[in-house]
This record gives structure tokens, C-alpha cells and sequence, in this order.
């Protein structure tokens, strides 16, 4: 599936501003939990990054992906592959 269906359909079906706000806020999220993992990688390899710095990334990954599947659901799309 394109990785940016649920989107498109999400933006296409979604009504409510402060769900659209939302939605976006927690996209958001996954990308910059996914860019602060891949920048402190080099600082875990190195054994200087603290157990806060370990688990930020994955974390914001995490809690976006969540809401995201919540609006998703809230707006009735099913987001299984």
C-alpha cells in the first residue's frame, strides 16, 4: 500500500479543523521521532547518549503513530495493511 493513502484519504474524508490539526500534529511526530533517532544513533554507538536520548526517537515514532491510527479510526478509514 502507498504510504501516503491513509493520508490523502484522511485529508479527503475529515471535516473537523481541530482533527485535521491533529492528524497533522502526530504525522509531524513520526518525522521528527524518526529524525532524532537516526541523529543519535551515532551518539549511542559512541556510548554517550543518556537513556532519555536512547528512547526520545522511538518514543515519538510511537506516540504519533497512535494518535494518527486514533483520528484514523475516528474518521471511520481502516488503517490495516
Amino acid at each position: 500500500m502507498n504510504p501516503l493513502a491513509l493520508p490523502k484519504r484522511y485529508y479527503a474524508t475529515e471535516t473537523k479543523p481541530i482533527h485535521l490539526v491533529g492528524y497533522t500534529v502526530a504525522l509531524g511526530m513520526m518525522v521528527v521521532g524518526l529524525a532524532e533517532t537516526v541523529h543519535s544513533v551515532p551518539y549511542m554507538i559512541r556510548g554517550e547518549s543518556t537513556t532519555v536520548g536512547k528512547i526520545l526517537g522511538p518514543a515519538g515514532v510511537i506516540t504519533g503513530a497512535v494518535m494518527a491510527t486514533l483520528y484514523l479510526k475516528e474518521a471511520g478509514i481502516d488503517a490495516s495493511y
